[in-house]
C-alpha cells in the first residue's frame, strides 16, 4: 500500500466550472494540500477542457464529460447529466483511498447531489456543503425555472441538513441558512487573488519635462478611461442595463471612456444584439471567456470595474467576485447598492443612489468625472478594507480547520 494511497483524502467536487478556472475551488484545493491532504478535484470537462484525469500543482484533476445547456429543458438536461457524471467519478475517486480520513466536499450550483453526500455520511465521510448560490432563489428570478423552486428548495434542505459542515461566502446567505434551517454556516469569502500594486494616479496638471519630444509623439488628449465588466454573462447579470448605461452616458454628451466586456455566458449573445442595436460597437469590445492568465491581463488594464447587476433577490445574496477581484487590485468600482456588494465594499466605491439605470449610469458619471486622485482615494481605501477583511490568507486558516482530512 502506497504512502500517498494512505493520505488523509480531499474529494473537491464540482458541477459548473472546471478547475484551475474556477478559483475559488483552487485556492480550497491549495490550501488543503498544503495542510497534508491528498486532494482530488471533480469538475466537468468545458471551457475548452478536455475530458480525463491529470496532475495540477500536486492535485489530482479528473475531469468528466459535460455540455453546457441553453434554455430550461438544456439546462435541467445539463445537471442531470452532470450531477451523475460527477457523482461517478467522487464514489471512484473516495473508493479509491486506503484512509478512513476522508473529506468529500460539493459546490453548487446545482443541488443535486444530495445522494452523494448521503452516501458519503454512510461510510464515515465528513461531508462539506459550499453553496456559492442560492439556486432556490436564482430559480425564482428566471424565466422558465420558477415553477422549479419548490424542487430547487428541497435539493438545498437535503445538502444542508446532510451535510456535517455547510459554507457560503456571503453574510446574507449565512443569515438566510440559520433563518430557514436553524443552520450555522461558516463564511468563507473569496479566492486567492494576486493583489497587483496599483497603477500611480495620473497628475492633475500638465509638466513640461520631455522637451524633445516630437510634435507626433504629444497628444493633447487623454486616453479614454477603460470601464471593464467580469463575469459568467446570464440574464441575472444586468450587461444589457451596463449598455442602456453607456447608451444614457453618450445621451448625456459624457466622452473619454469606453468598455471592455470579458466572460461568456447564455446572455451574451442578447448582449452583443443589444450593443448592436444601440450603435454602441465603436464603444464596447466583447472578448469572451478568459483563462486565469488572461483575466489578470484584463484585469491590469482596466481603469473601473462596472457592477450592473440589477435588483432582484437573488443579487443581493452574491458576493460577486469581480467587486473582490478589483477590491484587491485597487481598481475603482461603480456599482448598484446591492446589500451583499455594498457590505463587501463598506462605502469605497461609487454606488448607485438606488437601483434604476438612470442612477447606474450617474454612478460611471461620478467615476468619470472625478480628480484622479479622487478616484485613487477610493480603490485604495476599497483594497485595504478587502485585505483586511476579505482575503484569502484572513479566510484559509478557517477554511482548513473546518473541513481538513487531517484535523481531528
Amino acid at each position: 500500500m502506497t504512502e500517498r494511497a494512505q493520505a488523509p483524502h480531499a474529494v473537491l467536487v464540482l458541477l459548473n466550472l472546471p478547475v484551475p478556472d474556477d478559483q475559488r475551488a483552487w485556492s480550497q484545493a491549495l490550501a488543503l494540500r498544503d495542510d497534508g491532504a491528498r486532494v482530488t478535484v471533480v469538475c466537468p470537462a468545458i471551457r475548452g477542457r478536455r475530458p480525463g484525469s491529470e496532475r495540477i500543482d500536486g492535485i489530482d484533476v479528473v475531469r468528466f464529460r459535460s455540455f453546457e445547456g441553453q434554455g430550461p429543458l438544456a439546462t435541467a438536461a445539463e445537471g442531470l447529466w452532470t450531477a451523475s457524471a460527477a457523482a461517478a467519478a467522487a464514489r471512484r475517486a473516495l473508493g479509491r483511498s486506503r484512509t478512513t480520513r476522508r473529506m468529500l466536499q460539493i459546490g453548487n450550483p446545482p443541488d443535486l447531489l444530495f445522494p452523494l453526500a448521503w452516501w458519503a455520511r454512510r461510510n464515515g465521510i465528513r461531508t462539506v456543503y459550499d453553496q456559492r448560490d442560492v439556486v432556490p432563489v436564482l430559480a425564482a428570478s428566471r424565466a422558465g425555472f420558477s415553477r422549479l423552486t419548490p424542487l430547487f428548495l428541497a435539493a438545498e434542505h437535503r445538502m444542508i441538513t446532510t451535510a456535517d459542515v455547510v459554507l457560503t461566502p456571503s453574510e446574507e446567505q449565512r443569515a438566510r441558512i440559520l433563518r430557514r434551517y436553524g443552520r450555522g454556516a461558516l463564511i468563507i469569502r473569496t479566492a486567492e487573488v494576486p493583489a497587483q500594486e496599483p497603477a500611480a494616479p495620473a497628475p492633475d496638471t500638465d509638466t513640461d519635462t520631455d522637451t524633445e519630444a516630437t510634435a507626433a509623439e504629444i497628444s493633447t488628449d487623454p486616453p479614454d478611461l477603460v470601464i471593464g465588466y467580469l463575469g459568467v454573462i446570464g440574464e441575472q447579470d444586468g450587461l444589457t442595463d451596463l449598455l442602456d448605461a453607456v447608451d444614457l452616458l453618450r445621451t448625456d454628451g459624457v466622452t473619454g471612456f469606453r468598455v471592455e466586456v470579458a466572460g461568456d455566458g447564455p446572455a451574451l449573445p442578447a448582449a452583443r444584439a443589444h450593443a448592436t442595436r444601440l450603435g454602441l460597437d465603436p464603444l464596447v469590445t466583447f472578448h469572451g471567456w478568459l483563462g486565469p492568465g488572461a483575466v489578470d491581463a484584463f484585469l491590469s488594464r482596466i481603469d473601473a470595474m462596472a457592477v450592473p447587476d440589477p435588483d432582484n433577490p437573488f443579487n443581493h445574496f452574491c458576493a460577486m467576485n469581480k467587486v473582490t477581484h478589483a477590491m484587491a487590485r485597487g481598481i475603482p468600482i461603480a456599482l448598484r447598492p446591492l446589500r451583499e456588494n455594498a457590505r463587501l465594499t463598506d462605502g469605497h466605491a461609487y454606488q448607485a443612489s438606488d437601483m434604476t439605470t438612470r442612477a447606474f449610469a450617474d454612478s460611471l458619471a461620478a467615476f468619470l468625472k472625478d480628480a484622479p486622485s479622487a478616484r485613487a482615494e477610493i480603490a485604495a481605501a476599497a483594497r485595504a478594507t478587502f485585505e483586511a477583511h476579505h482575503s484569502w490568507p484572513s479566510h484559509a486558516p478557517r477554511y482548513v480547520a473546518a473541513v481538513s482530512p487531517t484535523r481531528p
